[in-house]
């Protein structure tokens, strides 16, 4: 820049920023007082920044400001916030302190559907919330640690009715707990262990005491066998004394988990090695004939499943005396599978198979 130029810019930004009246044009009216067109204007500015700055600091709780999720900025942000996925959809909006999601807030699918609300904590969920799945149907609602659920929750199903109340742990329901059938009926309320109905809970139990923990449909089984179809949580049960399940006399001694897979020391088992690992070594293996009680299990079983179980249907003399009464005679024709016993925490296992190296097709418990 040649130093005429310099000079006049100089001039220029002198004349700019001094404010004094240099003529009578340069004042200006305002009520009864005279004053510097330059100030008035400064002043005005001055006052209108500071108002902006008073209607940004007080703005509405729906308002938030908005980074990217790679932002370096985001990383210092504290308070309300609006974080954009790397498509630029809103991908969460709530509380974060220092850049961390933290607070109250919403996280969102690249759709912009809800995916879970409520509180957070690290960037994970932790505290009270409500988990919804991809087609924006709630899930579960109740508390999280660590984006699991963990503590006392309410587990939906996808049309949305009630399946499960009560506790959960890491993810899994443990402990006390009630399950609900999809016209919203308590099915079943008592213990859950490892993501499943406990079922040795069963064990040694009356009638009358079964019927306050299974509450939903029975099919009752008399004559040669005594037990009890609790067709909703897929199992049968079978006791002695008394003239019928149904008596204050009877007692369960064993009880039959029509499904071809177990909840083991965290895990879910559904072969013979996996087993062995859980319960350690099998106390008893071999072909052995079933009995009358185990035919009974493995018919019911067959007509739960859409695949064969064992080798079929057993052949069983039955009648119906009511629609939810059955008297059972005897069992028509010898019957064999393979089986496995288990013996561990005092609790008999005894899972039937086809052959030595398929899977299980069900199992029973006895003490």
């Amino acid at each position: 820049m040649r130093n005429g130029d310099e000079g006049a810019m100089k001039d220029f930004l002198v004349r700019f920023f001094d404010l004094r009246p240099q003529n009578e044009n340069d004042y200006c009216t305002f009520l009864i007082w005279q004053m510097s067109r330059k100030l008035a204007i400064a002043l005005v500015a001055a006052i209108s920044i500071c108002c902006l700055c008073i209607l940004w600091s007080a703005r509405p709780a729906g308002l938030y400001r908005t980074y990217r999720y790679d932002a370096l900025s985001l990383r210092f942000a504290t308070g309300k916030v609006r974080i954009l996925g790397k498509s630029g959809y809103t991908a969460y909006v709530g509380d974060v302190d220092h850049g961390m999601v933290k607070g109250r807030g919403t996280l969102y699918d690249p759709q912009e559907q809800v995916v879970y609300e409520g509180e957070f904590d690290a960037n994970a969920y932790n505290g009270t919330g409500r988990y919804y799945s991809e087609n924006a149907l709630l899930l579960y609602e109740g508390e999280f640690q660590d984006n699991l659920y963990n503590g006392e929750g309410r587990q939906y199903r996808e049309d949305g009715t009630l399946w499960y109340d009560g506790n959960f742990d890491r993810g899994q329901r443990e402990g006390d707990g009630t399950l609900y059938s999809v016209v919203q009926d308590k099915v079943y309320t008592g213990a859950f262990r490892d993501d499943q109905i406990f079922y040795p809970i069963f064990l040694g139990r009356s009638a009358a005491e079964t019927a306050e923990i299974y509450l939903g449909q029975r099919e009752v089984y008399t004559g040669a066998v005594r037990g009890v179809h609790m067709k909703e949580i897929g199992a049968v049960s079978f006791g002695g004394d008394g003239s019928s399940a149904l008596d204050e006399t009877f007692q369960v001694s064993g009880l039959y988990v029509l499904q071809p897979e177990i909840c083991l020391a965290g895990g879910r088992c559904d072969q013979i090695p996996q087993l062995t690992e859980a319960l350690g070594e099998a106390v008893y293996q071999g072909n052995t004939f079933l009995t009358l009680e185990d035919a009974v299990a493995l018919n019911l079983c067959c007509e739960a499943s859409d695949k064969e179980v064992l080798y079929g249907r057993a052949k069983i003399a039955m009648r119906s005396i009511f629609d939810d009464v059955a008297e059972v005679s005897r069992l028509e024709k010898a019957y064999q599978a393979y089986i496995y016993v288990f013996d561990k925490d005092g609790i008999l296992y005894t899972f039937f198979c086809k052959d030595r190296d398929s899977g299980f097709d069900f199992y029973r418990i006895e003490e």
